[in-house]
């Protein structure tokens, strides 16, 4: 594992935990909670996206976004869409889940590629895909990224054009929602940014004046409202974008201190960084077929403790399939890293 790898993984890890504990809270009693992860967990995946981007030619971007993004969103599509039916069909929905009644609504669902239901183009009728929504919009994203590091100009010209997509992004999300999570891919295109600038810079450190700044913006934006990445909406887009971006520099300062304290530490909870699209497809099918809070409520009634043993429980299955994942040949190709 090379050092630019180990921080990008701890970097990632520190948001599939906040990606997690966000979707298993109950989001109206927890929601000072839930609305101050949401200002960081979903975009450090776009800021660690733009890192690795940024040394990428256009036929590796395709290439590995089909790969590592499409295939899995694909995958995810399958198991959820062939699951619901089985269900229904055996009639398990005493013990499990289903998201579609008709394949039909599944399949035009995932072709459409939005988290959510909402307004859609043409008035689709479609529900969501669940949080598999990242890999499409990480996928776009990425194209989208890279078109704009071909413009001419200086690097504050390439800014300009990233903030102007941003917005665009805000702005559409308020009239309908793209199919492929193209407005999310939008308003993310400040964090690839900072990826980009994060590899340039090589081995600058974030210091502690710059990180403490980050957590009081993303605090003190959190408390207007999430940021929901999904539907690419905000209280305040600019303030909201740049809380993001400051509260992702600070988990890149506690990712950059693990490293430096404790090396044999963050080695081992880098791992949990790694195969971050597995896991959030791990998450999207638990989610989608398995009624994990009422199979933990026959253990105990109590609600706080129901919820944090479902984050415990989610985050070892996530850790035990991505470990027999590994094993697989084809899986391997897909999940993991060339």
């Amino acid at each position: 594992m090379t050092k630019e790898q180990k921080l990008t993984r701890l970097v990632t890890a520190f948001a599939i935990i906040m990606i997690v504990v966000a979707q298993l809270i109950d989001q109206t009693t927890a929601k000072p909670l839930y609305q101050w992860l949401t200002i960081v967990n979903v975009p450090v995946l776009f800021m660690v996206a733009g890192y690795w981007a940024t040394g990428l030619r256009w036929r590796e971007v395709l290439l590995k976004g089909i790969k590592h993004y499409v295939v899995p969103f694909a995958v995810t599509a399958a198991i959820i869409i062939l699951g619901s039916k089985v269900i229904i069909k055996f009639n398990w929905t005493y013990w499990m889940q289903y998201r579609f009644v008709a394949m039909r609504d599944g399949v035009t669902t995932f072709l459409y590629g939005n988290g959510w239901p909402t307004a859609h183009v043409g008035d689709w009728q479609v529900l969501g895909t669940g949080m598999i929504w990242i890999a499409l919009a990480l996928f776009v994203a990425t194209i989208v990224f890279k078109v704009v590091q071909y413009l001419p100009g200086h690097v504050a010209y390439q800014w300009v054009v990233t903030i102007l997509l941003a917005w665009l992004g805000y702005y559409l999300s308020s009239q309908f929602q793209m199919p492929w999570s193209i407005e999310g891919a939008l308003v993310m295109q400040p964090l690839m940014m900072l990826g980009k600038q994060l590899r340039v810079a090589g081995d600058w450190q974030v210091g502690h004046a710059t990180a403490a700044a980050g957590f009081l913006v993303w605090t003190g934006v959190s408390t207007s409202g999430p940021f929901d990445v999904i539907m690419a909406a905000a209280p305040h887009w600019v303030f909201t974008s740049l809380g993001a971006v400051l509260g992702s520099l600070t988990i890149v300062y506690l990712a950059q201190r693990l490293i430096q304290w404790t090396p044999a530490f963050a080695t081992g909870f880098a791992k949990l960084g790694d195969a971050v699209i597995l896991k959030i497809s791990i998450l999207t099918i638990l989610m989608s077929l398995f009624k994990m809070g009422g199979y933990i409520s026959l253990i105990t009634t109590d609600h706080t403790i129901n919820v944090l043993l479902n984050i415990v429980v989610t985050l070892i299955a996530m850790g035990l399939i991505t470990w027999g994942a590994r094993r697989i040949d084809w899986a391997r190709q897909i999940y993991f890293e060339d």
